[in-house]
């Protein structure tokens, strides 16, 4: 099952301290745990199943892009 992430690696190891080396694999499982503690709790069930969602069928459109981009990440 995929795990569909609000942020990208790219941009989680641009943005903090955590080396560029670091495997992906070891960090996702951490990612999606913070994600559904903080995020869910601030969107709310449907809007967060609704971005999951988008994000899983690569299906994500205005003005939920700019919502991800600009506020969630």
């Amino acid at each position: 099952m995929s795990i569909a992430l609000f942020i990208s690696e790219d941009k989680l190891k641009r943005s903090t301290t955590i080396n560029g080396n670091v495997d992906v694999e070891i960090l996702r499982p951490y990612m999606k745990v913070a994600q559904d503690l903080h995020i869910w709790t601030k969107l709310g069930s449907k809007l967060y199943k609704k971005l999951q969602d988008d994000i899983a069928n690569n299906a994500l459109q205005q003005p939920y892009e700019d919502l991800i981009n600009d506020y969630i990440q």
